[in-house]
């Protein structure tokens, strides 16, 4: 890295946070904020779909080359504190020892540092030593940089789908409504009538009809009220429903690689943002309709009353507007603190009670809660600030229509001491000015909440604008019987484009039947391999033929019905262990499960137990030994009766006499076999062994092979 030389270049426009979604791509937010500053209006997204990030984190490196594809010259400096005024800003620079953040200026012995985890504010150079590791990467933008706006924004209406019966459901709310909103002109009214006809008078007749008229009109607008409410809850659980239903049906067919990358929490945290957009689409789509008619109808009534106190009410709420639109950054700043705060608490308690056993082990539990002690703390700071501003919001709106309502009344009663109005005109223009000002801010309201939808559209667009799993976007192709014949040709992956190839250039040939093991060094890429053998993930480069036939030709969909595995990261599911082994089937042949519990040597254990195949197995095979999860999951993989089957470390938990009945029921089978393990027991069956190391699969030398056949 070059010495500092400040070139004067301070860079464009401020920088606009970008919050960080996956758990490691820091970098490219920080990309994202820079490449937004100098003129490329682009979103995360679309520069995650255009850059994927690695699970393992980015490098300076990777920032480089990224940097330079978006058309940004870069220079990675090392400095002291004392000179970071110096540097170029906006810029990059190394957080932590494992994050990056963006300075935006230095001034007056503090920085302004945003930080992808959703944090902006002003560091002391004292307390930025702290963080700041000496290392900074500048940018500026270059010949082949393209200002312009590149955002992918998730429509409201794909949330929805084809979902019928919302229009009408809008249309009879709204006709229904328009009858409730001519009750509430109406009354006003009718206590004009009573105080300045009927009182006067005396007149009981009259005050009599006025009675039951209005009382009609009460009964027919407290029928509308009961019928709209009906309908709203209708539509409005319909359409929860339909967009809840959308997006998980989104997201079970994501890649995993994306599950990968994120909390669970902060997957889960997401469906919070389908509430308010169902609420902004029925009740407050409506809302804002009958909202906007009843002001306007009410403000033309008041002007008929008198035009200067109608001015002063409409005065009040542009102040009532202005204070709105002025706080509106910041409360959906703070709103987005909140649900991210919130999502970290959730995700730190799910990954402990999951955990729960190894910090018991450990005696963690106490660690383990001040963590999570902390990720509350920042989730309640966040929803003080949040309500700080609401409160700050009602005391102005208090104030400002406080003191519009004494002007009004001042006014109004010195026009009836002046003769120009009558006592039963200013109760009807007080009743009238406060449906005016309650409507008009309530569209106010809408308005603001409809603005935040943004917010919740973004968290959304996370998962509706994932590129699918290949094989759930492909569609139907005609069934093919599996023979179980597997070919690799030059296979390689690697997690990132600026990542190393963990496999690198893999050639592999199984004829069907044929059982092959393969070993190696833990990290090696055993586990990717096989999850490219199962069409989990795609090579960047090379090809996969299943029968002499590309796999995307022979049909993911009919790939996985006709092949079976047992991977590491496998899990049971709550429920009984006949569910398990059938997953939750919803005919299961009962015979089946027998014969596949029989294979997976476990039948007789499950026959010991109080209520056999009906056993529950508790919270993800809480109440199962490993060896009896382990045979379970084997058994789920034989109830399928595969032609290919696939064991990534299935049998480590098995003792050697199970292990041998567990392989000879499956060489029964007659099924294809790729197994990988550690154990020589397990690989001395197999009828070839591959060994993988550094990217590559080879035969054993002959020293390894001597070993596997002394045992």
């Amino acid at each position: 890295m070059n010495a500092l030389l400040h070139t004067g270049f301070t860079g464009g426009k401020r920088v606009r946070p970008v919050r960080q979604t996956e758990m490691s791509e820091c970098g490219l937010a920080c990309l994202a904020m820079i490449a937004s500053a100098f003129g490329l209006d682009v979103d995360l997204g679309s520069l995650r779909r255009q850059f994927e990030p690695s699970m393992r984190g980015a490098s300076l490196k990777s920032l480089i080359a990224i940097a330079d594809r978006l058309g940004l010259y870069s220079r990675a400096v090392k400095l002291p504190i004392e000179e970071l005024r110096n540097l170029q800003v906006p810029a990059v620079l190394h957080w932590d020892l494992n994050h990056f953040v963006v300075l935006e200026q230095v001034r007056r012995g503090k920085a302004l540092i945003h930080n992808p985890d959703g944090r902006s504010r002003w560091y002391g150079l004292g307390e930025l030593s702290n963080h700041f590791t000496g290392v900074a990467l500048e940018l500026r933008p270059g010949e082949k940089f393209v200002r312009a706006r590149q955002r992918n924004r998730l429509k409201l209406s794909q949330l929805w789908g084809r979902m019928t019966g919302l229009k009408r459901a809008l249309a009879q709310t709204l006709v229904l409504s328009l009858v409730m909103q001519a009750f509430v002109l109406a009354s006003p009214y009718y206590m004009q009538v009573a105080i300045d006809s009927a009182l006067p008078a005396l007149d009981n007749n009259l005050l009599s009809v006025l009675a039951l008229g209005f009382g009609l009109f009460t009964i027919i607008n407290t029928g509308a009220s009961l019928l709209r409410s009906f309908v709203l809850l209708s539509a409005g659980s319909a359409l929860s429903y339909g967009i809840s239903s959308n997006v998980v049906h989104r997201l079970f067919r994501l890649p995993i690689s994306w599950f990968e990358k994120r909390h669970v929490g902060d997957i889960l945290s997401r469906f919070q943002s389908v509430a308010p957009i169902q609420q902004a689409l029925t009740q407050g789509a409506v809302g804002a309709v009958i909202d906007g008619a009843l002001a306007l109808l009410t403000l033309a009534l008041m002007f008929l009353y008198s035009a200067g106190l109608a001015l002063l009410a409409v005065v009040a709420l542009g102040l009532y507007a202005a204070i709105r639109a002025i706080s509106f950054a910041v409360q959906r700043d703070s709103q987005q603190s909140v649900i991210v705060a919130s999502a970290r608490e959730q995700s730190t308690l799910i990954e402990s009670l999951r955990g729960i056993v190894t910090l018991r082990l450990f005696n963690r539990e106490a660690t383990r809660h001040r963590q999570w002690q902390n990720r509350l703390v920042d989730s309640m700071n966040a929803g003080i600030r949040l309500a700080r501003i609401s409160i700050w919001q009602d005391t102005s709106n208090t104030l400002v229509f406080g003191l519009e309502n004494i002007l009004s009344i001042w006014l109004a009663i010195g026009f009836v001491i002046s003769g120009g109005f009558s006592v039963g005109m200013v109760f009807a223009y007080v009743a009238y000015k406060s449906q005016f000002l309650g409507r008009a801010a309530s569209l106010i309201d809408q308005g603001i909440a409809f603005g935040m939808l943004g917010l919740h559209l973004e968290r959304l667009s996370d998962i509706a604008l994932a590129d699918q799993d290949v094989g759930c976007a492909q569609p139907a192709l005609p069934r093919l019987p599996l023979k179980g014949r597997i070919e690799l040709r030059e296979i390689r992956y690697r997690y990132s484009p600026t990542d190393p190839f963990v496999l690198d250039g893999i050639n592999l040939l199984v004829d069907a039947g044929e059982h092959i093991a393969i070993t190696g060094p833990s990290g090696g890429g055993k586990s990717t391999l096989i999850k490219i053998i199962l069409g989990l993930i795609e090579p960047h480069s090379g090809e996969v033929l299943i029968d002499g036939i590309p796999l995307k030709r022979f049909g993911y969909g009919n790939y996985r019905e006709q092949a079976a595995a047992v991977l590491q990261e496998d899990h049971l599911f709550a429920g009984s262990i006949a569910d398990n082994i059938a997953l939750f089937n919803e005919t299961p042949e009962v015979d089946q499960i027998a014969i596949a519990a029989k294979a997976a040597a476990i039948h007789d254990e499950i026959m010991q137990m109080p209520m056999g195949y009906e056993t529950l197995v508790g919270d993800m095979g809480s109440s199962l030994s490993g060896g009896q999860k382990q045979r379970l999951l084997l058994a789920r993989a034989l109830y399928l009766r595969p032609k290919l089957l696939v064991i990534d470390e299935g049998t480590s938990h098995l003792d050697s006499l199970r292990e041998s009945t567990v392989n000879t029921a499956i060489s029964n089978l007659g099924a294809t076999r790729v197994v990988v393990a550690h154990r020589f027991e397990t690989i001395r069956l197999a009828q070839k062994i591959f060994v993988m190391s550094q990217g590559k699969l080879s035969m054993p030398t002959t020293k390894e092979a001597s070993m596997v056949e002394s045992l």
